[in-house]
């Protein structure tokens, strides 16, 4: 689902409080000037640790014409080979591209890097040229973007590497590593300015929720109309808990055309980046139509929604630098087992997992819980995530300033429902520092009321 089409789409203007003038709309001048300025502070503040703490000395990164890169938005369109060299006392950069020119970039101007090149040549002079900067530097150790399980290492075609290796010749060719640890701490070790462009996307996106929720009208909004999911909540749809198709169907209400009503129990949300400099919005906000006469949720919807927020609490604390995701998971799971959660973990939120949870929880007024806390921002999910179905990423170690999804599941039995626990999907990205998980916007409190 892409961020344009999620229920929280990005505002074109600041939030303002009252009585203060209104900001300018965002514009691409003023958004060119912050990736410059991120892309910078990247090659300037975060490579030479990236590079020497995984004993590189220099990185060939290589592209190829008319092919997008996955680094794309770290440098650019680019058609050739950026090399980037351990010098000792600063990061050597080097543009080699169209007809084999070499661009030596000073280590404090970073900004155009990789802006203006649109391709190369496949001549003589680029290999003659390489071979002969490589040599002269004779790194011990070649990091290239290859990689056999991280996409966004993995650039480099297989002729480009043939090429590659014909121009480094054998003897340095035999010096090449994958540039995917180097890869990652470069992506995920994040500037300030990073974690405030994802705060801003945030706080735009939750501004845009409210008012979203204030517009919509019981009887008349569909759930097309905000791109919502409306909970099977037992208010309104006993009779609905049945499988049929979509086989998930008892998680949520699937028809696009179906009207909300008074007693309906809703999110909004979406995931992915891809919106404003890449970073995007996993944020899930619940809402409840009060049916006439009510003044707040029902007792047994505000129970298990109180289960599921109180998770927010027991898991923070488990989440800190320098632990693995795999280590942060079995933290996590041993704290809400103490606090008498059930673990439920899911793979593929359809019928699988939802028989799953009917069978752990049977006989049991406990709640149980699922850990999606997966990693977040401009680089998608890229990164060390806490679920036992993401393993992949399981020996990676949480960074500093590390953005993450906030999300979990926890659901119940309700005697509304016998046998069809109701679940609740709490998410909202937040940031890892060495103080330990901080809220970068409002966590999962409250149902937002629709009267």
């Amino acid at each position: 689902m892409t961020v344009g089409r999620v229920f929280f789409a990005i505002a074109a203007m600041v939030a303002v409080l009252p009585g203060e003038a209104q900001l300018p709309a965002r514009t691409a001048e003023t958004d060119a000037e912050i990736l410059r300025l991120v892309r910078a502070e990247k090659l300037d503040l975060i490579l030479p640790r990236a590079m020497r703490d995984n004993g590189v000395d220099m990185w060939i990164h290589v592209t190829r014409p008319g092919v997008r890169d996955p680094l794309a938005l770290q440098f650019g369109r680019t058609a050739g080979y950026l090399i980037f060299t351990d010098l000792g006392d600063r990061i050597e950069r080097a543009v080699f591209g169209t007809g084999g020119a070499v661009e030596k970039i000073d280590v404090r101007g970073s900004a155009e890097l990789g802006l203006a090149i649109s391709g190369y040549d496949h001549l003589p002079g680029v290999y003659d040229e390489i071979t002969a900067f490589v040599a002269e530097r004779d790194p011990q150790t070649i990091a290239v973007n290859t990689s056999s399980w991280l996409p966004v290492a993995d650039g480099i075609s297989y002729s480009e590497y043939l090429k590659l290796q014909t121009i480094l010749g054998p003897e340095y060719s035999e010096r090449i590593v994958s540039a995917e640890n180097l890869i990652l701490d470069f992506l995920l070790r994040r500037t300030s300015r990073e974690v405030a462009a994802q705060v801003e996307v945030l706080a735009l996106a939750r501004q845009t929720a409210k008012e979203r929720l204030a517009h919509v009208v019981p009887g008349v909004t569909t759930i097309a109309d905000i791109n919502a999911r409306v909970y099977y909540s037992a208010v309104n749809t006993p009779d609905k808990t049945v499988a049929v198709s979509p086989p998930d169907v008892r998680w949520f209400i699937h028809n696009p055309d179906y009207v909300l009503q008074r007693g309906d129990l809703f999110v909004g949300g979406g995931g992915g980046g891809g919106g404003y400099l890449g970073f995007g919005v996993d944020t899930k906000i619940h809402a409840y139509i009060l049916r006439e006469g009510e003044t707040k949720v029902p007792e047994f919807i505000q129970e298990v929604f109180d289960l599921a927020i109180a998770g927010q609490w027991i898991m923070r604390d488990h989440m800190r630098v320098g632990m693995t995701a795999g280590e942060s998971l079995d933290a996590m799971v041993e704290a809400m087992q103490e606090a008498g959660y059930i673990y439920t973990p899911f793979r593929d939120i359809g019928t699988q997992d939802y028989v799953m949870i009917q069978e752990a929880l049977a006989g049991t007024g406990a709640p149980g819980f699922s850990i999606d806390n997966h990693a977040f921002g401009n680089y998608g999910d890229i990164g060390p995530s806490m679920a036992a179905f993401r393993s992949d990423t399981h020996h990676l170690v949480i960074q500093d300033n590390h953005l993450f999804a906030f999300e979990y599941m926890v659901h119940k039995n309700i005697a509304q429902r016998p046998g069809y626990p109701l679940a609740f999907n709490i998410s909202n990205p937040q940031l890892v520092t060495s103080r330990g998980v901080e809220f970068i916007q409002p966590p999962n409190e409250e149902i937002f009321l629709i009267r």
